[in-house]
């Protein structure tokens, strides 16, 4: 007998996900701040995150075994959702300005919509379509385009069509199945194994410096990057990738605000007008959404 799962669930993971991943460049410029480096950072991010996963897995007693088909699609998701768009976006940084990258990151839910859409014949709405350029536009009234380069913005808009590629895997490949805390167990294993290299090879390979930096790594790992994963991955698998992707865009809002009121950022008229045209697209990408539930069995969480 399958149990119901509302509509609503699914937005309150996406939004909780987003609220969490906001405060993350808060917690990683305070890291940064303690002496880690960008490598040390990333590599003790996805270690902390493996243990915490492992932890909590081994206390439900949820089960790891996967098969081999599910392993291959989970290494090459978690080193290309993560690695790779992690990567591509960071290198963009010294090009273009934080916030103009950033804009591009979130450009995903486009090419996420185009690719359910023309590949999976998703039905093309005027609701989705609205939602995704009024999120654009309000992007684009949030970034700084003061100094603009055209490997930077390269290097962005592939971390948003990689990372795009990472959240329809999340709904469609075989490892959606999986219970989410077994998929960010073996996402958090493989890049830490795969910056932990990276690490070793620039001589940056350490574990936090001090007290404080091991405490906020604490709080990267286990809240921002566990518990954000969780979220999010059970709502793509409730609500699907399109709506998920749309909502994820409060992301960029709650770090605009966290950043205002931690590190009193500049923030002026524009950039709230741009705000709120990224809250109203995520309303109209829930309107959308169909009204009946799914159930446990429609969106497998174990």
């Amino acid at each position: 007998m399958s149990v119901p799962i509302s509509k609503r669930n699914g937005v309150l993971a996406v939004v909780s996900a987003s609220v969490l991943y906001g405060f993350l460049p808060v917690f990683v410029k305070a890291v940064l701040q303690e002496g880690m480096t960008n490598a040390a950072l990333v590599f003790n991010q996805f270690l902390f995150t493996s243990v915490f996963a492992f932890i909590i897995i081994r206390r439900l007693k949820i089960s790891l075994r996967v098969t081999l088909r599910e392993m291959i699609e989970l290494i090459l998701a978690a080193f290309l959702g993560y690695g790779l768009t992690t990567s591509l976006l960071t290198a963009s940084y010294s090009l273009i300005p934080v916030g103009l990258a950033t804009m591009f990151l979130f450009t995903n839910p486009l090419f996420i919509n185009l690719a359910m859409i023309v590949i999976f014949r998703e039905k093309a709405t005027p609701a989705r379509g609205f939602a995704m350029i009024t999120a654009v536009m309000g992007l684009v009234m949030m970034a700084d385009f003061s100094r603009l380069n055209a490997s930077g913005i390269l290097l962005a808009v592939l971390s948003g069509i990689i990372y795009a590629a990472y959240v329809i895997a999340n709904k469609k490949c075989s490892f959606a199945r999986l219970d989410p805390f077994v998929l960010v167990f073996h996402v958090g294993t493989v890049n830490s194994f795969f910056f932990g290299i990276t690490a070793a090879v620039k001589g940056e390979l350490a574990l936090p410096p001090t007290a404080r930096a091991f405490i906020l790594m604490v709080i990267v790992a286990l809240f921002c990057t566990l518990a954000g994963v969780f979220l999010f991955s059970t709502g793509v698998r409730i609500l699907g990738a399109s709506t998920a992707s749309v909502l994820n865009m409060l992301e960029p809002v709650v770090s605009l605000v966290a950043g205002t009121l931690i590190y009193h950022d500049p923030l002026g008229l524009k950039i709230l007008a741009g705000c709120l045209l990224i809250v109203i697209s995520g309303l109209a990408a829930v309107m959308d959404q169909p009204q009946e539930e799914l159930s446990l069995q429609d969106a497998e969480i174990s």
